[in-house]
């Protein structure tokens, strides 16, 4: 048996296993296409739709490394900011927050070490943008800033914003003139039309795990979605923001995700500029927590989802959905890996031990 068909064997056995409903994936190697395939279902219910390598997945929070982060870096290379810069700098109403966070940075934010809690359900306490980021001046934080790494959502919703300021131009727009249309790419987008929703794969029935993660704050609120997701992205906070943010919203295809992590390794459209290519490739919070660089969490982290298949330089990114990116400039592999592990409902899994097998057998090809 050649190494992609141990690769479909084992994803197969994960689907039978119920672990999600399809995959699709992809291995490349120095830009040339090592294997790629698909396995599985896209969608389940409403109807059953296979997945193939041209599913469109909701990539979740492999939006901050690959359309947030990358975007910064580009404004910071134009002179727009500095990575440096307080976030009081570009959002006037961080002016007003409390002493433990004037100092918080838009490198704190891009490295998880602003002090910021991970998650909170933001549609329940505040009802447009503006609102959330004053919400956020006064909520209480997860740890001191600059002193710890704590993943949070939040801190990238922030960066979102910081983006639209800056550059004066909604998120998506941006992505789509600075990202996607330098690589030539229409299937890595944010907000996908709706005829495109037969390509894309589902994910999860309402958002029963947000609803039972936000407890009782969320009782009593109306704005629960109940029917099948399916074409818009599965994140409620950036549902909330029109399907646009910092944090999440980004839908693409195993190749489309392929295109924007070539460039990474220098590739030549432009997208990460040349000379800043190094900032999402090191570690940035040595001795803290988690080693993280600009976007992406290093191998080197404590139960990251690289495995040992993976050199200690490797960085990725996971997303809750159940994709993943991971990229290693000593083999000059990049390994993608995306599923719709939500759909039709979430349950609790191990997805990183998942991961962690799948680079174990794809580095054999």
């Amino acid at each position: 048996m050649g190494a992609a068909s141990r690769i479909e064997e084992f994803l197969a056995s994960h689907v039978a296993a119920g672990d999600f409903p399809g995959a699709s994936y992809l291995v490349a190697e120095g830009g040339r296409i090592l294997g790629e395939g698909a396995v599985g279902h896209a969608v389940l219910d409403p109807e059953r739709i296979a997945a193939a390598p041209s599913t469109i997945y909701d990539l979740a929070s492999l939006t901050k490394p690959l359309a947030t982060a990358v975007i910064l870096v580009q404004c910071q290379s134009e002179g727009r900011l500095r990575l440096d810069d307080p976030l009081a700098r570009h959002l006037p109403a961080w002016a007003a927050a409390p002493d433990d966070r004037t100092g918080i940075s838009l490198l704190d934010l891009l490295t998880h070490r602003s002090g910021l809690p991970a998650w909170k359900p933001l549609y329940l306490y505040a009802s447009d943008r503006q609102a959330r980021i004053e919400w956020l001046v006064r909520a209480p934080l997860a740890g001191p800033p600059g002193k710890d790494v704590v993943y949070s959502d939040l801190g990238y919703m922030l960066l979102g914003f910081v983006l639209e300021e800056v550059a004066g131009a909604p998120l998506d727009r941006l992505f789509a003139e600075r990202v996607a249309g330098r690589l030539g790419t229409s299937d890595l987008l944010f907000r996908p039309k709706a005829q495109r929703r037969r390509r894309i794969a589902a994910t999860e029935a309402g958002n029963r795990r947000e609803r039972d993660l936000a407890g009782p704050d969320g009782e009593g609120y109306n704005g629960w979605r109940t029917g099948m997701i399916w074409g818009e992205v599965h994140d409620g906070n950036a549902y909330a923001l029109g399907g646009t943010a910092g944090h999440a919203g980004l839908f693409g295809t195993a190749r489309a995700v392929l295109a924007v992590a070539s460039e990474f390794g220098g590739g030549r459209r432009g997208v990460v500029p040349a000379d800043k290519g190094d900032l999402f490739r090191r570690s940035l919070t040595p001795g803290l927590a988690e080693e993280r660089a600009v976007g992406f969490q290093m191998a080197s982290s404590p139960g990251s989802s690289a495995g040992p298949a993976l050199s200690n330089d490797s960085f990725g990114h996971a997303g809750f959905t159940g994709t993943s990116l991971w990229i290693d400039p000593e083999s000059r592999r990049v390994y993608i890996l995306l599923t719709n592990r939500v759909h039709p409902r979430f349950r609790e899994m191990n997805m990183n031990a998942i991961r962690r097998d799948f680079h174990e057998v794809a580095a054999a090809l």
